[in-house]
């Protein structure tokens, strides 16, 4: 036994020496250094190796956000005198839309309304006109229904008005829970509510969402930028202020993780090539051929299998305006042009039924329409109880797992910085 002892502490010894063996455990070294800091780091990829969903639902930077709008909701609605407040101007830049309805669980509205204007300038303000639609047939059910901060702050809140008829059958819809009709209805009445206010833009919402500090500065320059982009054309269809990660992993479309064994392939014949060219000149003695053998066959493999793990949007993320025809989900917040909102109401209506984020994009397909969205996300959606009987797997999949990270003080300066901006104080100031 102590004869097999030594026999094996002199062959370890032996391996020391060679310099392969140094390399390969430097890399080992290095390798895991690497992997432990993706650990701690990239854990709210929901498609990277290194996702952990322990923690990563836990609201943190919307739990933030939520008490800054709820302490400014009720400054609004006490019985004493508010402070002074100004609404939209007569020409507003854009029309946004909240539909909500009552929720039997916990109830969203109140914050996702509050978030939208605390901290607004006032030019921003006066360029948003912001309606709001009760779409329950007895809206007094709805909590926030006649609450003194919605005349205070709201330009517009309401319920339906329709023919008795067609409240009887909103009615019926409702008490056979028939969202996928009174969806599509509640989301063509708000956008036509909206082109009354006759606004460039019209945003719809849905009641369960926060946003972050500095949004509209960031929605304006995005729309500023696509104004370029298309040359003021009428060739996309919305702008998406927000999208979730999940549907943004790896993906057969993509050249690399389509043609995996050859990028492997590839950067391993870089490295050797490298190598080789190294050896030529004074780095002989220090590559030898079974370190180059190391480094080629196995050092780089695995930094390469690093790099898939770590994820496709860890390694190539979002930023700006991005083309999202493909990958965007959800109609918690879309900007849609003036010249695009009549054909989407006409399309809507005519299918009647289904699932509205699906068949705008259906309708965008139809037409050819570019749909682009905005990186990062300005808004979350913190609703994981849905109110249309969707599975809590659907509604946890609809989530922001980037955005919770949000640092006040840096989106404050954000929006100071794009409130002097060229591009937003120029599409501001043709509403002002």
């Amino acid at each position: 036994m102590m004869y097999f002892k030594r026999m094996v502490h002199h062959y370890c010894i032996s391996l020391l020496k060679y310099r392969a063996t140094k390399i390969l455990l430097l890399s080992l070294c290095l390798w895991l250094l690497v992997f432990e800091y993706c650990r701690f780091h990239l854990w709210r990829d929901p498609h990277s190796a290194f996702f952990n969903d322990r923690h990563v639902y836990d609201f943190k930077y919307s739990l933030y956000r939520e008490r800054e709008s709820r302490h400014f909701i009720s400054r609004y609605n006490s019985p004493s005198e508010p402070p002074d407040y100004s609404k939209s101007g007569p020409d507003p830049l854009i029309c946004a839309a909240f539909v909500t309805v009552r929720r039997n669980q916990d109830d969203y509205f109140d914050p996702s309304v509050g978030s939208l204007l605390e901290g607004l300038h006032t030019m921003e303000r006066q360029a948003l006109y912001l309606n709001v639609l009760f779409a329950d047939t007895d809206p007094t059910r709805h909590p926030s229904w006649a609450q003194k901060w919605l005349d205070r702050l709201v330009d517009n809140a309401r319920s339906y008005n329709v023919s008795q008829e067609t409240l009887d059958h909103l009615r019926r819809l409702e008490t056979e829970r028939n969202f996928y009709e009174k969806g599509v209805f509640d989301y063509t009445y708000a956008l036509t509510a909206c082109k009354q206010a006759n606004a460039s833009y019209t945003i719809i919402f849905e009641d369960d969402i926060i946003f972050a500090t500095g949004w509209m500065t960031k929605t304006l320059k995005a729309l500023a930028d696509i104004d370029r982009i298309t040359q003021k054309s009428n060739s996309w269809i919305y702008l998406r202020l927000f999208y979730t990660e999940t549907a943004l992993g790896w993906t057969s479309s993509d050249f690399a993780y389509r043609n995996m064994p050859l990028i492997f392939f590839l950067n391993i014949l870089s490295v050797f090539l490298c190598l080789l060219q190294l050896r030529r000149w004074r780095f002989a003695p220090y590559l030898d051929y079974l370190s180059v053998s190391v480094i080629c066959l196995i050092c780089v493999p695995a930094f390469t299998s690093l790099i898939y793990m770590m994820g496709k949007y860890t390694i190539m993320p979002l930023r700006g305006v991005v083309e999202m025809n493909k990958s965007g989900c959800c109609t918690q917040g879309l900007v849609f042009p003036r010249a695009q909102v009549d054909g989407v109401i006409i399309y809507l209506m005519e299918r009647g039924h289904g699932q509205t984020d699906s068949m705008i994009e259906e309708y965008a397909d139809q037409e050819g329409l570019t749909r682009y969205a905005l990186a990062p996300p300005v808004l979350q959606h913190v609703g994981l109880k849905s109110s249309r009987d969707n599975l809590d797997i659907n509604t946890r999949s609809t989530w922001a797992f980037w955005f919770e990270e949000n640092d006040p003080m840096v989106l404050q300066a954000d929006h100071e910085r794009l409130l002097s901006d060229v591009d937003v104080l120029g599409i501001l100031g043709v509403h002002s």
